[in-house]
């Protein structure tokens, strides 16, 4: 709760400066864990050979959605912890290309066209000056969705299917 008086409020402020070491630390643990995967990942897609160069250059876009200047002020906290996991996801789509190349195309072009819609929805609340919180948390299913098409033995914390997005798109348009 917040504070209503001059006690309380210093009583906060202690309780804050005690767990901000420990919060800051956590971060940067965070944040290394993610430069990292972001590194390896890099490394990864460049060695694609040029007969995977839409994959490639799906990865790079979907990794460059997670991970761009100010990313770690911009995402919020709830979801920059499941960041690792999605950068990994990406990780284990190009280990597995090569066993299924047509299930990884059918499902890309799929989640492209869901991305699609979703940037054309920000881009025209982004014009009009309106915050819908609701896409906000539509683009983290997006990435979920990810999670449950390229990399399953990573789990998901929730059920995703194309079929949830279509009623969370729906929920949207209400």
């Amino acid at each position: 709760p917040l504070p209503r008086s001059e006690k309380a409020f210093a009583e906060q402020v202690k309780r804050a400066r005690a767990r901000l070491p420990a919060v800051v630390e956590g971060a940067f643990r965070l944040l290394a864990t993610i430069a990292g995967l972001h590194h390896a990942l890099t490394q990864r897609i460049a060695a694609l050979p040029r007969a995977s160069a839409r994959l490639a250059a799906d990865v790079r876009q979907r990794r460059d959605a997670l991970v761009y200047p100010g990313f770690f002020e911009a995402t919020p906290w709830s979801q920059l912890a499941h960041v690792p996991r999605y950068l990994t996801a990406l990780e284990r789509r190009l280990a597995k290309f090569a066993e299924n190349p047509a299930r990884d195309t059918r499902h890309a072009e799929s989640v492209g066209q869901w991305w699609e819609r979703y940037r054309e929805r920000a881009e025209l609340n982004r014009r009009a000056g309106r915050v819908e919180p609701g896409l906000e948390q539509f683009r983290w299913l997006l990435e979920e969705l990810q999670v449950s098409l390229f990399a399953q033995e990573l789990k998901t914390p929730h059920p995703v299917s194309y079929k949830r997005l279509e009623r969370a798109w729906a929920e949207l348009g209400r």
